[in-house]
């Protein structure tokens, strides 16, 4: 069996503060898992003060703690596996001590997880930390696909995906199939959006043409779109072609970076109601 297949069959990770946020990434990951074969691990990330109160006795009950906040994963995961088509997805519970992004990555790369997916906001753990500022964290330090879900994205068996490209990237085979894949799973193609911040703009035929041949039997078409406010012009489309889904590919200089800053992330991330499939180009 070879690598790509291999990371298609590997488990999804699903980070949790039990927020609502939390909730609907959970019942996406199952969904994912149930189409794909796959299994799902639940990822509590418990803070290093969180439930110490900074003396030595109290110190001997991190222990105590973290088992319970597993106690409470097992009540939590019990919500969602009592659908009869995800009741046999396995899901394995995850409770560990440390900081948010860190600890996500490396869990995953213990568990050598071929997914993440993870909410946009939520308690994270600590009061007044956005699980969007985590995410954003995630997506920058991990490597593998991360499937950022806000709390109002409803999964849906047939859905529309844009793809929002700045062509400044090289997707290697891993993407592409991860790519293909999760679209087969919501019976959907790809419209491949690139915004012009100047008025004037005019598409690069070479290269739209070597991302065609890159997305090969996906099938897809291109929109080019001219507004100074790139995430207003993603957003207007999105909603004028009724999509449910946004994939982009996080690379040093790409649009996703942008999406992800403190300013924009919170007008695109935490308010469309579409999640984002972030992949990674070689």
């Amino acid at each position: 069996m070879n690598k790509i297949k291999l990371r298609l069959m590997k488990t999804i990770l699903v980070p949790t503060d039990f927020s609502k946020c939390a909730n609907n990434a959970m019942m996406y990951a199952l969904e994912i898992a149930s189409r794909r074969g796959q299994s799902v691990t639940a990822l509590y990330v418990v803070y290093p003060n969180e439930g110490v109160d900074n003396n030595m006795y109290d110190a001997f009950f991190v222990d105590n703690y973290v088992q319970q906040r597993l106690d409470g994963m097992k009540n939590w995961v019990k919500k969602f596996t009592r659908s009869p088509h995800l009741s046999k997805v396995k899901v394995q519970l995850e409770c560990r001590i440390g900081f948010p992004v860190s600890t996500i990555t490396q869990t995953a790369k213990e568990l050598n997880a071929g997914m993440i997916v993870m909410g946009t906001t939520g308690a994270s753990g600590l009061k007044g930390v956005l699980l969007g500022s985590v995410a954003g964290g995630v997506v920058s330090a991990s490597k593998l696909p991360v499937y950022v879900i806000p709390p109002q994205a409803v999964f849906r068996n047939n859905a529309r995906f844009a793809f929002a490209t700045d062509f400044r990237f090289t997707l290697g085979k891993e993407a592409i199939q991860i790519l293909r894949d999760m679209l087969n799973i919501q019976h959907t193609g790809l419209h491949v959006v690139h915004v012009f911040p100047e008025p004037n703009g005019k598409p690069d035929l070479r290269s739209q043409k070597a991302l065609s041949d890159k997305l090969d039997t996906i099938p897809h078409d291109f929109h080019y779109l001219h507004d100074k406010n790139i995430v207003r012009a993603i957003q207007n489309f999105m909603e004028s072609t009724d999509c449910t889904g946004l994939v982009a590919v996080a690379h040093e200089y790409s649009l996703l970076h942008k999406l992800f800053s403190t300013s924009i992330s919170r007008s695109l991330a935490h308010q469309t109601k579409v999640p984002i499939l972030v992949l990674h180009d070689d």
